[in-house]
């Protein structure tokens, strides 16, 4: 059974002179129980608004969210979400920012404590805990906004380009951490990203969007095995097909990741 399915989803914006704007269209994928799947196409086509249509902060203009078989209507505490940006209260240690979600839904203190204790050492901010997000890097940061979705126990975590702000060699630790907590935890995990080479080196199918309106212009299998090396002649290769298939637009696609 697919843990997401996405049926026919379209989403329309509608402007001040109430002209309106395709964001989406037909879109219909299903994702299965401990998949990785990867969301990947250029600025602007769409892929962050799905992130927010399945994680039930935006409402699509037509279309249906599946979770488990069940017809799914706002937010979800089976749905993770880690965004670009950590958003950490600076005025909290990174301890009690990872506590918050708990608190809030009423969890007593000690288990509050035990599980943001567990999050903290599965993350790899042990040592860290009592700081305040300035004293921290941007990578331990997005570590503790990780953290924080992950002490919850959602069934399914949702990343909106969870390192595009971090530099390059951060961002590729972030990526073998990310793949480390997969695989430790089962979770089913729906990435956002623009970079070619960071969606097959992380996930074991690949979603690629044309341009406004997004819609799913081919879907990629990655069935290698992990650990995978970047350098790998078969991971080059469906490099390679990605942009093959990026300079080959749909027939009625004029404009193509310009």
């Amino acid at each position: 059974m697919p843990t997401i399915e996405l049926r026919n989803i379209n989403k329309e914006y509608s402007s001040v002179d109430d002209e309106q704007t395709l964001a989406l269209k037909n879109i219909n994928l299903q994702v299965s129980d401990g998949e990785f799947v990867c969301v990947l196409g250029p600025s602007g086509c769409g892929k962050s608004t799905l992130l927010e249509i399945v994680a039930g902060l935006l409402k699509q203009s037509s279309g249906e969210i599946i979770l488990d078989g069940k017809v799914q209507f706002g937010t979800s505490r089976d749905i993770g979400v880690v965004f670009q940006d950590s958003a950490l209260f600076p005025w909290r240690t990174i301890r009690r920012n990872i506590e918050f979600g708990l608190e809030i839904a009423g969890v007593p203190r000690p288990e509050r404590r035990e599980r943001a204790e567990r999050t903290i050492d599965l993350v790899g901010l042990g040592g860290f805990a009592d700081k305040y997000p300035h004293q921290l890097s941007g990578g331990m940061r997005q570590r503790a906004g990780l953290a924080r979705t992950l002490v919850a126990d959602p069934q399914v975590i949702l990343m909106d380009e969870p390192f595009s702000a971090v530099d390059h060699l951060t961002r590729l630790t972030l990526q073998d951490e990310i793949i480390r907590i997969w695989q430790q935890e089962k979770k089913t995990v729906f990435f956002i990203t623009h970079d070619v080479a960071e969606a097959v080196y992380l996930a074991t199918r690949i979603v690629l969007l044309s341009p406004r309106p997004g819609r799913i212009h081919q879907i990629f299998e990655v069935p290698f095995e992990r650990p995978r090396s970047r350098n790998d002649a078969e991971i080059l290769n469906i490099v390679e097909k990605i942009y093959i298939s990026i300079n080959n637009p749909p027939a009625d696609q004029t404009e193509y990741f310009i």
